[in-house]
């Protein structure tokens, strides 16, 4: 069992109190998804002391994870996502309590995933809504934050919903706010009000793939890379850190709560708090529109067209 001497966290106090350490390492975070952000989250937050995990991820590990996520390598692909999240945790702290949920966050299960939690972390896929909003209405239930980080091209934004707060996670994400689960399932998120931050430098046809089907019916998933997940796991486990030492009184600033939302660009070197909304999402997309017409953004390579080019030639 790891304590406030252990070497490990010898040079965690040029920064933080020992009040602090032992308030991680009492701390019990649950996570939903680690086959991005989720996992370097994790293992952060493990290495800074925190012990005690409940990981749900249903889906297992594949080439198109390698780009970013540590525990994507050719000898864990087709292995399960959590489970080698919760080995990764081990060699850390063999110490450690990782409870995992194989099946993913469902209705049957999101309350003992939550249990004991200090904060949750919803690293679900926006293509399903309903299991954010099932982690979201359980946490305001359960009185605890539900933490929002997400990687934007070099940049990454985060946010909390505070279970007491007006602005919640349906609100942000543009849903029906007492719509059933099912209702839910058939919606779709709002991208103006989930990306408020739209770096000036993107090429917005990656943005419009995203927000519309491709001729076949199918939708694509976030494009991401490793700068903005790293960014995104080092911006989320430092408010994760200011979530779990609240009760020690350190003169720290407080967590950034919904509608607010922070952010940071390695590529711009940029970094601002916002209040989210469409207007904001339209600010940021306006600029990028006129940058890419004066022929100043670089270009990549997200169109359906592109998409389904790569796909023709894995067959």
């Amino acid at each position: 069992m790891k304590s406030i001497d252990s070497p490990e966290f010898s040079r965690n106090y040029g920064f933080w109190s020992e009040a602090e350490q032992q308030a991680l390492l009492s701390s019990r975070v649950a996570i939903a998804g680690v086959g991005g952000v989720g996992f370097q989250v994790g293992t952060k937050l493990a290495r800074m002391g925190v012990g005690s995990f409940s990981i749900a991820d249903p889906e297992e590990f594949e080439p198109q994870n390698a780009n970013r996520v540590p525990g994507a390598t050719t000898a864990t692909y087709g292995r399960s996502k959590a489970e080698v999240f919760r080995e990764q945790v081990r060699e850390i702290n063999p110490a450690a309590v990782v409870h995992v949920y194989r099946d993913g966050v469902t209705m049957d299960n999101v309350g003992e995933f939550l249990e004991g939690a200090a904060l949750v972390f919803d690293e679900s896929e926006t293509t399903h809504p309903e299991i954010g909003t099932t982690i979201a209405r359980h946490a305001r239930e359960l009185g605890i934050p539900d933490v929002l980080v997400v990687n934007v091209g070099f940049a990454a934004q985060v946010t909390s919903f505070h279970p007491r707060s007006r602005w919640t996670f349906e609100r942000f994400m543009g849903l029906p706010p007492n719509a059933s689960l099912e209702e839910i399932a058939a919606s779709k998120v709002d991208y103006s009000r989930f990306l408020p931050y739209i770096p000036a430098y993107s090429d917005l046809r990656g943005l419009v793939a995203m927000t519309t089907d491709a001729p076949d019916g199918s939708s694509v998933s976030l494009p991401s890379i490793a700068p903005g997940v790293d960014l995104a796991s080092a911006i989320g486990t430092t408010q994760a850190f200011l979530h779990l030492t609240a009760g020690v009184s350190n003169r720290r600033r407080r967590p950034i709560w919904a509608p607010r939302l922070a952010y940071l660009d390695a590529y711009s070197f940029r970094g601002r708090i916002l209040r989210a909304g469409r207007m904001t999402h339209l600010r940021h997309v306006v600029v990028a529109a006129l940058r890419d017409r004066l022929g100043r953004n670089p270009q990549g390579s997200y169109t359906h067209a592109d998409i389904a080019r790569r796909r023709a030639g894995d067959v």
